[in-house]
């Protein structure tokens, strides 16, 4: 339970500092003094976000603490999971630099705010004006059957698992959402293609010069036979010359040694002559026109020219390379179909598990929807709803959704002779917070959290209503520490203990603060909350009334 809380430099608190104590508790004060700033500090140990604006002084930081008593409701593990120091008295500590930073503390160690804000939801429920509404909320709904069946954790097994099969999907669909087959066989077409064209590097090279040669053969081979003709046929061939000018010389050579050399010289050239003659005969005898050849090497130039336009490369070297590309392609595809099979595997099995755990949930749910019902309107009743009626309906469906595979509805009828109809159409303001107490007294009793705290919960009822209500908060605060926000003089007269919120005004600057009341200044306060702010003797007999009763 919450034994004491400190607040500095937040809104209107300047520095405050009030103990708690068990039991049922109530604070009051004036609109305006600062009870909602009170509760906003409160909240704000169970992690949600600060910002700057609640500074009152933005040169200096805010710090929030509560000590809690935390010794009966089994939080070792959680202590020891966190690496935190246990001990039965926990403190929580929240601070607001003006810098904009949020810090957080439990027992003195830097925590997060997720870490605070499961601590916090173990040792405070709060109930704000606006919680009406977690009514309207079907997740709620099915919340408040689920504390009362005691399945929360196994609620919190299912959730986990249900998160981790989402993560799945998500990256089962990220992965393929292209479909793979059709993937594949675009692919494979390539690929087959291109390997029946059973590539060869240097091939359209060699295939265009043979081209050029052929296509010009007769030209070719003319040119080659006349040349042919004038070196050696005939005569007057060039080489018969050669051969008569060579022996002129050579004749001569004897009378000279510079003539001889010359001699020499015209063999040798006379011999590679004869040479070139030879091979120009037979490149002439090899060269012959062949129709069937040049259109089998245009068709295969086609086939190269086709495949390098369609994968837009520049010779066939390029042309291997997507080859090759395409072939680690299809091996990425066969891995991946391996992987998509794997994952819808393991899909199919998560999600059979999660329909076992949510049709355990579900069974259990409505095995204690008949007992919530009864029990909801026992308590109505002692709320001033003698012929309250509330239904629930329990929809269940193989879709698994955070929750399992269930949607509750509340059907509520404050009179009789009136139709049910869903909770949040036909139940007035007064009504909701009448059937949402009494909600809170049916789970506590299940969930026994050692703080609960109601703001304004007695919101539009009249006053003897409120003191019903205030009879329910007592029963809840016989098993839980319950302070109620309230300008009910009725609800504030049940309680066991009374806080005051005040404004004061100090060196032109006004605070908030909190005071625990005495005897004396409880009958007072509750004498202002009768005559609204006049104190008279009437209304000063009406507290001590109150009080007495």
């Amino acid at each position: 339970m919450l034994l004491h809380l400190s607040i500095e430099n937040y809104t209107l608190i300047e520095k405050l500092s009030i103990h708690f104590n068990e039991g049922f508790s109530v604070i009051t004060g004036e609109t305006g003094a600062g009870k909602s700033i009170l509760l906003g500090a409160l909240s704000l140990l169970s992690g949600p976000r600060a910002d700057t604006s609640a500074l009152k002084d933005k040169a200096k930081k805010s710090i929030i603490e509560a000590t809690f008593d935390i010794e009966n409701y089994n939080l070792v593990d959680f202590f020891n999971e966190n690496d935190i120091d246990y001990d039965s008295q926990c403190i929580i500590r929240r601070e607001i630099t003006p810098q904009e930073k949020s810090r957080a503390f439990i027992n003195d160690t830097p925590v997060s705010l997720s870490v605070m804000r499961k601590l916090g939801e173990q040792l405070m429920d709060i109930h704000t004006q606006n919680a009406n509404l977690l009514l309207q909320n079907k997740d709620f709904q099915l919340i408040i059957i689920d504390q009362y069946a005691n399945i929360q954790t196994q609620i919190n097994d299912y959730q986990t698992q249900y998160k981790q099969y989402m993560v799945l999907q998500k990256d089962y669909q990220t992965l393929f959402e292209k479909n793979i087959n059709q993937d594949k066989d675009y692919w494979s077409f390539l690929y087959k293609e291109l390997e029946e064209a059973n590539l060869q590097l240097g091939e359209q090279q060699k295939l265009e010069e043979e081209l050029e040669v052929l296509s010009n053969s007769e030209e070719i081979k003319q040119e080659l036979f006349t040349v042919y003709q004038q070196l050696q046929e005939g005569e007057t061939n060039i080489l018969s010359a050669l051969y008569d000018a060579k022996n002129r010389i050579q004749h001569i050579g004897k009378y000279k040694v510079e003539i001889k050399n010359i001699a020499e010289r015209l063999e040798s050239q006379l011999l590679e002559l004869k040479d070139i003659t030879q091979e120009i005969d037979g490149e002439q005898e090899k060269i012959n026109y062949n129709p069937q050849r040049i259109d089998s090497i245009n068709e295969r130039l086609n086939t190269l020219y086709n495949l390098q336009q369609k994968h837009k490369a520049n010779n066939e070297e390029q042309l291997i390379e997507i080859q090759e590309k395409i072939a680690k392609s299809l091996q990425q595809i066969t891995d991946s179909e391996i992987e998509k099979n794997e994952m819808e595997k393991a899909l199919a099995e998560m999600k059979n598990q999660l329909l076992k755990q949510a049709t355990w949930i579900s069974e259990r749910r409505k095995a204690v929807i008949a007992k919530i019902e009864i029990d909801l309107k026992k308590i109505l009743q002692q709320m001033n709803m003698p012929n309250a009626q509330i239904k629930i309906q329990l929809d269940s469906s193989n879709s698994l959704n955070q929750r399992g595979i269930d949607k509750a509805s509340f059907l509520f009828s404050a009179n009789l002779g009136l139709k049910m109809q869903l909770v949040e159409k036909v139940a007035s303001g007064g009504e909701l917070s009448r059937l949402l107490l009494a909600i809170k007294s049916l789970i506590s009793q299940k969930n026994i959290l050692p703080t609960i705290i109601f703001d304004e919960i007695d919101s539009g009822v009249s006053g003897e209503v409120s003191a019903r209500m205030a009879n329910v908060m007592k029963a809840i605060a016989s098993y839980s520490q319950v302070i109620a926000i309230t300008h009910s003089p009725q609800i504030a007269a049940k309680s066991k203990h009374h806080y005051l919120v005040y404004k004061e005004t100090l060196q032109q600057k006004t605070i908030s603060d909190i005071k625990n009341l005495s005897p004396d200044e409880r009958i007072q306060e509750i004498a202002k909350m009768i005559s609204n702010e006049e104190v008279t003797e009437t209304s000063m007999d009406a507290a001590k009334q109150l009080l007495e009763n």
